[in-house]
């Protein structure tokens, strides 16, 4: 997931960010500020002279205004008259707000449309400025996101840039380009170095991967206390999936002691963030009722919401309620769809399922390949009875037939 690091020299971003400079509007600009926020702050703003500086050409103030626009509650947030505002001051030069403005339009979050050409662009001057986040960004850019053609050695050399100013995102991308081989030859001594630099100083993604690194054995030896320690850091700063994690963690004694009302926190936590797994570990904790009051009706509201969220086993569940009815009327068309959902996240017990049904004529309109098709995709993940019904399926004979062939064969093979 995530090769020779040749010096930032190389990025070439000097001649093109010269030729901008001649001109400062000239980056693909659309202006999308809406008229009526240009003279306004988000309510609850407490610097009523802050607009005035703005206007006055403070760049400190107009990058404030732009920041309060796009970080201002849901239902007032304003990205447009963010634009407008980080324009204002990256045309006068300011690098934090070429890198805010360059990040907006290559993402193109809340904009009528992206502008991934104009983003670039800015991010190319806010890095010829030195900024650290320009250099972040753009790395993030040249990793292959947003359409660009992917050039890992140019994103590697922006991030160790940034991640020698102490960025802590970049921090963690060197990181991550470690310990996938990104640009770079693979190498955990590395990334669990610039993992655990960013981690020491409380980044939580960082905390939550060497979490992950440790509890799995990745290159390491496994220690789960170790992992416990760094899990349960980014849990406490609010970082879902560690909450997800340290709540299946006390759900399945897991370098912990099994605690089911610890459980059922650190997962309902996770769940109110949204968070899939944290969903899906609330749903079968009341299902099951540890930890909390035995609730169907909590199970498949919590089931639903991993679901949405494309969490396979929770779509895998929801498949199997719907084929047996239980707290919902039953429903074949909505099985045969979440258990598409799943399967095709290679997910082998929905991909049984959907086989499944062909010979359980559950599906009329399933036919004999599209059968045969998901079980072989099952049973090449090692699931038994997917290896069993796909001979009964290709030998045209019944389950149990089938079932004592796969037996002999199981035993001639030892």
């Amino acid at each position: 997931m995530i090769r020779s690091d040749p010096s930032i020299r190389n990025l070439g971003v000097g001649l093109l960010a010269s030729a901008l400079m001649a001109g400062a509007s000239a980056c693909n600009r659309i202006d999308y500020a809406p008229d009526h926020r240009v003279d306004a702050l988000p309510s609850g703003a407490i610097d009523p002279g802050l607009l005035r500086e703005a206007r006055g050409g403070d760049l400190a103030a107009q990058f404030r205004i732009a920041t309060m626009w796009l970080t201002a509650p849901e239902g007032e947030r304003d990205p447009e008259a963010a634009v407008h505002w980080y324009r204002r001051a990256a045309e006068a030069g300011h690098a934090p707000s070429q890198s805010a403005l360059g990040r907006m339009l290559v993402e193109g979050k809340g904009l009528p449309a992206p502008d991934v050409t104009g983003g670039r662009r800015w991010l190319e001057r806010a890095v010829e400025q030195g900024d650290a986040s320009a250099h972040y960004n753009l790395g993030k850019v040249y990793e292959g996101s947003h359409g660009v053609e992917t050039d890992a050695v140019r994103a590697l050399a922006l991030y160790r840039v940034a991640a020698d100013m102490g960025l802590l995102n970049a921090q963690n991308a060197m990181g991550r380009a470690y310990e996938t081989g990104m640009g770079v030859e693979a190498d955990i001594e590395q990334a669990l170095h610039w993992y655990h630099k960013a981690a020491d100083q409380g980044f939580a993604l960082s905390q939550y991967t060497l979490g992950d690194i440790y509890r799995n054995g990745k290159g390491v030896a496994r220690n789960v206390s170790e992992a416990v320690t760094w899990v349960r850091l980014a849990a406490e700063q609010g970082y879902g999936p560690a909450q997800a994690q340290l709540g299946y963690m006390y759900a399945a004694g897991d370098g912990v002691p099994v605690r089911y009302e610890e459980a059922a926190r650190w997962s309902r936590a996770a769940a109110e963030q949204n968070d899939p797994d944290g969903c899906n570990n609330l749903a079968v904790l009341f299902l099951k009722g540890f930890g909390v009051g035995q609730d169907y009706d909590q199970a498949l509201h919590w089931y639903r919401k991993a679901a949405e969220r494309s969490h396979a086993g929770a779509q895998n569940m929801l498949g199997s309620v719907y084929l047996t009815g239980q707290g919902v009327e039953r429903d074949l068309v909505e099985a045969y769809r979440w258990w598409s959902e799943a399967a095709q996240q290679d997910y082998a017990a929905a991909q049984y399922n959907l086989g499944g049904m062909f010979s359980r004529k559950l599906n009329p309109d399933m036919t004999w390949e599209d059968a045969e098709s998901w079980l072989r995709l099952a049973a090449a993940q090692g699931h038994e009875r997917a290896a069993i019904e796909l001979a009964q399926l290709q030998s045209g004979g019944t389950l149990e037939s089938a079932q004592a062939h796969h037996q002999n064969s199981e035993r001639g093979s030892r």
